[in-house]
């Protein structure tokens, strides 16, 4: 018993000096996130919700607009689940890395969100033309594009389909579609980067929410967004030089932006 007593200290000290030095796992973090929108009945009722706003906002315009209308959505969590590479990235603490995301578009396992295909099919077969206009690199072109054709969204061309270049701005894609004729009535996105008119690339949250404000009538008619808990611009939003921290830094700063209850 005494020699028990004696190892309790040590076992004690060992434990707080381990707690203090253990990595910071940001990964599992994650995970509540990974699972709502691969499991949840909410997630999947708002994007169909999504979806039903969008067609009608589409329908909207298509009343009132003259011209060659147009639809710009984002792809990646906005028409496409890539939910398993983020547990991938889980299950083995990967951070994102152009190598092995590229290996999973090329995989070509990307399935569509609720309600994104029957939403496209709808906007054709009324007239309107659905760009598709990520920040997936050039490099995987012929991939995505077969991964959408395989998923049954239409016209998907060399045209329609507008990957990262050299910026990951998306206002110019979206200023070369209208310089083509093209009247761009709705934007779809998981992403306020996803909107460029509301010019919230590379700002803070501060702004960002900002900008939402200034224009919180065109969401729902003129701007869609899709449900993102998983990662975003709202995270580097947080602060400063974000992606400059190492994972402790990033922990520390997630949470002096936690808002919480004192408890009293």
């Amino acid at each position: 018993m005494k020699l028990r007593l004696l190892a309790l200290p040590l076992l004690l000290a060992t434990t707080a000096v381990y707690a203090k030095t253990a990595p910071v796992n940001l990964h599992a973090e994650n995970t509540q996130a990974v699972l709502w929108m691969q499991h949840s009945g909410e997630y999947r009722a708002l994007c169909y919700q999504a979806f039903n706003m969008a067609k009608l906002a589409f329908d909207n315009a298509s009343k009132t607009q003259p011209g060659k209308l147009a639809v710009m959505v984002d792809l990646d969590e906005t028409v496409l689940n890539n939910s398993p590479y983020a547990g991938w990235q889980i299950k083995h603490q990967q951070n994102y890395g152009a190598k092995s995301w590229d290996k999973w578009v090329n995989s070509i396992q990307t399935a569509a969100l609720p309600g994104a295909v029957e939403f496209a099919n709808y906007v054709t077969e009324h007239g309107g033309t659905m760009f598709y206009v990520s920040n997936r690199s050039d490099r995987t072109f012929e991939a995505t594009a077969s991964n959408l054709k395989k998923d049954g969204f239409p016209n998907v061309s060399k045209n329609t389909l507008r990957l990262k270049s050299t910026t990951s701005d998306k206002a110019p894609r979206l200023e070369s579609i209208q310089k083509d004729g093209y009247h761009v009535v709705l934007l779809m996105g998981d992403n306020l980067n996803d909107f460029p008119v509301l010019g919230t690339y590379h700002e803070l949250n501060a702004q960002r929410n900002k900008a939402v404000n200034s224009n919180k009538n065109a969401f729902g008619s003129q701007f869609i967004l899709l449900p993102n808990p998983s990662y975003g611009d709202w995270e580097p939003g947080l602060g400063k030089g974000y992606y400059q921290l190492d994972d402790a830094g990033k922990e520390k700063l997630r949470q002096q932006n936690l808002k919480a209850w004192d408890g009293k």
